[in-house]
């Protein structure tokens, strides 16, 4: 059954916790051919059996910048769907996308990998502590896809925040926070790039052919309408 779920997250390449840890959290696939698959490790880091289960949803973005998720059952094959994997131990999982081979613009998906509670013998509960989900970031590419951004607008929230509108005119999903952002006030600048940026930026995804307005937090001395703003990928 479709449905849909909103997710607000950070995306990192991988993401730790006590239960377990998923590699890679961001792939690019090929719409065909051997670069359509991607082998997911999942390691169980505890010292209990770990139960996971996965699922493919298409990535929407709305102009708010809320994620809408909704599960996609046909356009990914994926091998093991459902596993236990003992503790200490790993699991690779084959990821292949299977869905129109024939693509105009990038398609984003998040694939989920859930832990679910079971009943063993290392518990004398049943369904004992608490489950863990990834969503990761699998985006199927098309032959010479590229993105292009445009900066639409920008404009002053409040002392040290910006509002910036943003626009991709190009067929391949930007990720903003991969990118260099110089910002410019007479011969005062700023670049900010990496954690600083990620930690200053509201969105990190903007779709093919779509808009959404951003939060950037900067130094409070530079003002929206008398500042240059460039964005380097």
């Amino acid at each position: 059954m479709m449905h849909k779920l909103t997710f607000l997250f950070s995306l990192l390449l991988t993401f730790h916790c006590d239960a377990f840890q998923v590699q890679p959290m961001v792939a690019e696939l090929a719409p065909n051919g051997s670069g359509a698959q991607q082998t997911l490790r999942v390691m169980n880091n505890s010292s209990s059996s770990l139960a996971i289960e996965l699922t493919a949803f298409d990535l929407k973005i709305e102009p708010s910048g809320e994620e809408k998720l909704v599960q996609n059952e046909v356009d990914f094959f994926i091998l093991p769907m459902t596993t236990i994997i003992p503790p200490g131990k790993s699991q690779s999982i084959l990821i292949r996308y299977v869905g129109d081979p024939i693509l105009a613009s990038s398609k984003s998906y998040r694939i989920g990998v859930d832990q679910v509670m079971i009943d063993t013998d290392e518990s004398s509960q049943s369904g004992v502590g608490i489950a863990t989900s990834f969503r990761t970031l699998f985006t199927v590419v098309p032959k010479g896809a590229k993105a292009k951004l445009v900066i639409e607008q920008k404009q002053q929230h409040q002392e040290g925040l910006w509002k910036v509108l943003l626009k991709n005119e190009g067929n391949k999903l930007l990720r903003l926070s991969k990118a260099t952002w110089l910002i410019k006030q007479n011969d005062d600048t700023v670049n900010l790039a990496g954690e600083e940026l990620s930690r200053s930026l509201s969105g990190k995804l903007l779709l093919p052919h779509s808009a959404r307005e951003v939060l950037l937090k900067v130094p409070p001395q530079f003002k929206a309408e008398q500042s240059q703003l460039k964005v380097q990928f």
